[in-house]
């Protein structure tokens, strides 16, 4: 993958960008922490797979906005493609994935986000887990490998080389395993039981036979009982018919007995009520009078009542007006005791302020003393002003020279102890030592070149052997399903597999002759790859052992190379000690011809030469003449402080006046309403508008003129004539209920007498009923004789239909029995070896097998990659290795682990001793190692490599061997970008892509 074009918006802290790398081979992405450098890899990947950092992709919209969006275009496989990928906030995303086609862009969008995300890793060969372990050198990840304990590295190396897919398939096989075992458990009980079942049926068709003779003569019988008992039920039916109307006839006589007994009582009734509603119709005129009478006291009680309201309303109104005028009055004593309680308050405020006042000439004469002393303070003051920065600066170059001196002195006895300790170093015979060390490191790289071909020559025959086990595997099935087929065959009424028609004996023999030969063909194929496999896995353990041997031997290897990069580096330091040497002497007459002098610059940024020593004396000669003591100063200021209460009391006396000009406009207007409220009181003048209105009550009430014992003297008559009332009530009920009343009576009369004629007819009729019951005898006896008859051969019929039943689905289901018998043998076969195969695959996934392989077959490679770079980035100073077996407590015991030596110019330490610079040197080969081995496993090409590293911890020798390895591998790589915060590694870049964050988002300025 090749990046040429990204476009992001509002992803992360960018609002709007556009990246071109059309034309870039190295460049830097650089920037403060947090401007967003990485934001920009988390855009392609988040692109390319849907991935990234943050917790929820809501996480990945700028802040404030409602979409994040990446325009991603890059090539791979020669091809351009382009992926859009939006995420709305709150919502589901999009995906859109296009490839470049004469110009333009053709969707291959499949539907939904997984199908489409599937397709887009088919064409780019490589998934995110890949692409994070090879091509994308993340921040924080290149130590993880070292940090972990030799027993979790092999876990490590084997998630960066994805070898947990074979985890799951051993997992797979295993469960397969273990199911076909619990099935073939199973299928075992399952033919046991049913070889029980098939035995114990061999009696069925015998039994089937007896009871089905005994069912037909019981049926027989049968019938003849049914035809009796038909005829005898017919009687019974006709006896029952009669006993049911003779019933209902009887029920009939009661409900008319009663009806007419009811509506006797219901006449006797009726006749009482006319006779009394008649004699209440004969007294109509008294009733109507009496009614009248009543009315007139009605009217004359409603018009007392209206007096009364009117009466009461009108007092209550008085009442009120009372009250208000009590409130008023009490209202105005209180504001003349408020504004009495007033004045005595400001007279007494008077008072206190024109003796405050009377104290104004002694205060003045304290403030011209005050401000003589402020005069004499001011003068000190501008005194201390000018001195001020004089003493600082004495101060400044008394510091300054003392430091120059110390600092030369210091220098001095630096220099000194170098000139001894380069001068103690003797020159040892380097030169000669390199030499040979070349011609052996040149015989063992030869021997590292034979040992690659040895290791591809074994790569080789694995695969060829991985091909025969899969031939083997279609073979076994091939002969598998050849007899399957025999099988078939040796069934009778076998169709013809291929046209599915019957056969008859000579073609029969035709196929099982073809069948027989095809099968012996398929052995022998199979004999022949067995033979390829032992000859392929003997070629293999002598390619193995080859490759061990030369293992050993190139073991020798990196510590010759480390011993040269050591003798290298300290033929260099000792011609540069030679330089120094001279250096030093020369530093070391200029520092001290300096001190003789004592001559030291104040200033060197701007080359002033005035002495420090001349300019001190200056000082204190201005000192001298300007005589500033501290002691006349803190005088002065006491001298200020002692008057400054004067001025409060200025400012209390000009508010003092103020206030007594006011209080004595105030006190006349208060003595003037003291007067008019106690007028007010005197002369009882509290309210006319209320007292008006109190007047017009007591006219009103007058006029209204209530008697409260004639009232009471109507009520009491009237509650007299109340019976009157009720007697109208009821005479005009009775004129309407009188007509009513007479039709019902008659209409009662009529319907008794048509009831006694109809009791009469049903009378009759239950005596002829009666009569026939006696003719006709009861068949109750005999039905229920023949009925038990029934029942009981009805239940030896329900017996034998049951037992037959049963003996026919015991037939059938024997029949099934040994349908299942023959098809459950079958299965239990073809399980047997289906476990079988698994338990194989699940050795061949496990650890110990293809992935333990693959490790011990790439290890080397990363190794020798990982020491090839580290040789460039330390100059040959650092040197890896892997162990992976180690001996155990007992000494037959060998232990698999993955540590890691590592060894530079005092020998093998622990990784933790390193310093930064060079744990992060050692991090970064291995690191890019794997990347490469990784890359090249998966069978694609690394066109990218991408750096997302600190280096921080580098001097500036560690940058420049770090600048030049990735210079090295340069020429490997379509593309390297390389993200740094360090203005010292930006500067060694000529393409730069800067990120700045600003207000808006960052920006990026791309600087070719």
């Amino acid at each position: 993958m090749i990046p040429q074009k990204l476009s992001l918006t509002n992803f992360l802290s960018y609002q709007n960008l556009a990246l071109d790398f059309s034309g870039l081979h190295i460049a830097c992405i650089c920037g403060a922490n947090g401007a967003g450098k990485s934001s920009l890899l988390e855009a392609m990947t988040w692109a390319l797979w849907g991935i990234s950092r943050a917790n929820s992709e809501d996480d990945m919209i700028y802040v404030g906005a409602k979409e994040a969006k990446v325009d991603f275009v890059f090539k791979a496989q020669g091809q351009i493609y382009r992926i859009i990928r939006t995420r709305p906030k709150g919502s589901a995303g999009s995906l859109e994935f296009q490839i470049k086609n004469n110009e333009q862009f053709k969707s291959l969008t499949e539907r939904g986000l997984r199908a489409t995300q599937q397709v887009i890793i088919a064409h780019l060969k490589m998934d995110y887990s890949t692409f994070v372990n090879s091509a994308y050198l993340r921040q924080g990840r290149a130590d993880e490998f070292m940090l972990k304990r030799p027993s979790d590295r092999k876990a490590v190396l084997a998630e960066m080389l994805n070898l947990g897919q074979y985890d799951e398939l051993s997992e797979k096989a295993k469960d397969i395993t273990r199911i076909c075992k619990g099935e073939i458990t199973a299928l075992e009980n399952a033919r046991q039981n049913l070889e029980t079942q098939i035995t114990a049926g061999a009696h069925i068709d015998s039994d089937l036979q007896t009871l089905t003779s005994e069912l037909e003569q019981v049926q027989a019988q049968d019938a003849v009982t049914q035809q009796q008992l038909v005829v005898l039920q017919q009687t019974q039916q006709q006896r029952q018919n009669w006993e049911q109307r003779w019933q209902w006839q009887q029920q009939q006589t009661q409900q008319l007995n009663s009806e007419i007994a009811r509506l006797q009582q219901q006449v006797d009734q009726q006749y009482q009520q006319i006779k009394n509603l008649e004699n209440l119709l004969n007294h109509q005129e008294t009733i109507t009078n009496q009614y009248r009478h009543y009315q007139q006291l009605a009217n004359q009680e409603a018009a007392y009542n209206h007096k009364l309201q009117q009466y009461q309303k009108i007092s209550g109104d008085r009442t009120h007006i009372q009250q208000q005028l009590a409130e008023k009055k009490s209202e105005l004593n209180g504001s003349l005791r408020h504004y009495q309680a007033q004045l005595e308050l400001i007279m007494q405020q008077k008072q206190d302020l024109q003796n405050i006042l009377n104290k104004a000439p002694e205060i003045e004469s304290v403030i011209a003393q005050l401000q003589q002393a402020k005069i004499k303070l001011q003068e000190v003051e501008e005194l201390q002003i000018k001195s001020v920065p004089l003493y600082q600066r004495r101060q400044v170059l008394q510091r300054t020279i003392d430091r120059e001196i110390a600092q030369i002195h210091a220098q001095l006895d630096q220099i000194q102890k170098q000139q001894q300790l380069l001068r103690s170093q003797a020159q040892p015979n380097l030169i000669h030592n390199l030499q040979g060390l070349e011609q052996q490191i040149k015989i063992l790289e030869k021997k590292q070149v034979y040992q690659q071909r040895v290791h591809e020559k074994g790569l080789e025959r694995r695969d060829f052997l991985n091909r025969l086990k899969e031939r083997q595997l279609d073979c076994e099935q091939r002969i598998q399903e050849q007899q399957t087929k025999s099988q078939q065959l040796q069934q009778p009424d076998t169709p013809c597999p291929l046209c599915d028609r019957p056969l008859d004996q000579a073609h029969w023999q035709i196929i099982a002759q073809k069948h027989q030969v095809l099968s012996q063909e398929l052995q022998a194929e199979l004999w022949i790859i067995k033979e390829q496999q032992s000859a392929s896995e003997c070629e293999i353990q002598v390619l193995r052992d080859e490759y061990r041997h030369l293992k050993e031997e190139l073991e020798q290897l990196n510590p010759l190379l480390q011993k040269k990069g050591n003798l290298e580096a300290q033929l260099t330091s000792h011609h540069q000690a030679e330089s120094k040497l001279q250096g030093l002497d020369q530093d070391i007459q200029a520092l001290q011809h300096k001190l003789d002098r004592q001559n030291f610059c104040t200033d060197d940024r701007n080359n002033d030469q005035n002495d420090a020593q001349t300019e001190l004396q200056l000082i204190e000669a201005s000192l001298s003449s300007l005589n500033y003591d501290e002691k006349n100063h803190a005088l002065a200021r006491g001298e200020v402080e002692r008057w400054r209460w004067a001025e409060a009391k200025v400012n209390e006396l000009k508010t003092s006046r103020r206030q007594w000009e006011s209080l004595s406009i105030k006190i006349p207007e208060l003595q003037a309403l003291i007067q008019k409220l106690a007028h007010h009181l005197h002369t009882n003048t509290i309210d006319l508008e209320l007292q008006q209105r109190l007047e017009t009550c007591d006219r009103t009430l007058e006029q209204i003129n209530y008697d409260p014992d004639q009232h009471q003297e109507i009520r009491t008559q009237k509650e007299q004539a109340q019976p009157f009332l009720l007697q109208y009530q009821e005479l005009n009920l009775a004129q309407q209920q009188y007509p009513n009343l007479l039709a019902e009576f008659q209409k009662n009369q009529n319907l008794m007498s048509d009831r006694t004629v109809e009791l009469q007819r049903i009378t009759t009729e239950i005596r002829s009923l009666e009569l026939s019951l006696q003719e006709t005898p009861d068949p109750s006896s005999q039905i229920q004789d023949l009925q038990g008859q029934i029942i009981n051969r009805r239940s030896h019929l329900d017996h034998l239909i049951g037992e037959i039943g049963r003996l026919q689905a015991a037939q059938t289901q024997r029949q099934y029995l040994l349908n299942q018998l023959q098809q459950v043998t079958a299965q239990i076969s073809q399980t047997q070896k289906r476990q079988l195969i698994h338990q194989e695959l699940q050795q061949a996934f496990g650890k110990n097998g293809i992935q333990a392989l693959m490790i011990e077959i790439i290890l080397p490679q990363i190794e020798a990659e990982a020491n090839r770079i580290l040789s460039t980035l330390s100059n040959y100073q650092l040197n890896v290795r892997f162990i992976t077996q180690k001996a155990g407590k007992k000494a037959d015991k060998v232990i698999d682990t993955l540590e890691i030596e590592i060894a530079d110019s005092r020998g093998t330490r622990p990784y933790e001793t390193y310093s930064g610079g060079e744990v992060f040197r050692i991090n970064f080969a291995i690191r890019l190692a794997l990347a490469r081995i990784t890359a090249q496993r998966m069978g694609g090409t690394l066109q990218t490599l991408i750096i997302d590293e600190g280096f921080g911890t580098q001097d500036s020798e560690g940058c420049d061997r770090l600048l030049s390895a990735i210079n090295a591998i340069a020429s490997d790589f379509a593309c390297i970008l390389v993200i740094t915060h360090m203005p010292q590694l930006k500067e060694a870049f000529s393409t730069l892509i800067e990120i700045t964050k600003t207000e808006s988002g960052s920006k990026i300025n791309l600087l070719v």
